[in-house]
């Protein structure tokens, strides 16, 4: 079984959101990029958003990226996303 490289994660991501949003798992993160069920680019700064769903949380979860697609930034669930 292949291993998989451990996300690349802000500073931001690692010392406010993890610790605020415990229940976070990086897995799900990394599955949001790998397969997002939706992508899109904020136009304001040009992070980009990727959403997947959940089954342990029963939501959806958003992960912002930055600009390069693959450094998580943010992590939350999504309660507007309609797919």
């Amino acid at each position: 079984m292949a291993r998989m490289e451990a996300p690349k994660l802000t500073d931001y991501f690692r010392d406010n959101v993890l610790p605020k949003r415990s229940y976070i798992r990086l897995e799900w993160c990394t599955e949001a990029l790998v397969n997002p069920l939706r992508r899109e680019i904020q136009p304001e700064d040009g992070r980009i958003r990727h959403w997947v769903f959940v089954t342990e949380l029963g939501k959806y979860l958003r992960v912002v990226t930055l600009e390069d697609g693959v450094t998580i930034h943010n992590a939350f669930p999504d309660r507007r996303f309609k797919p």
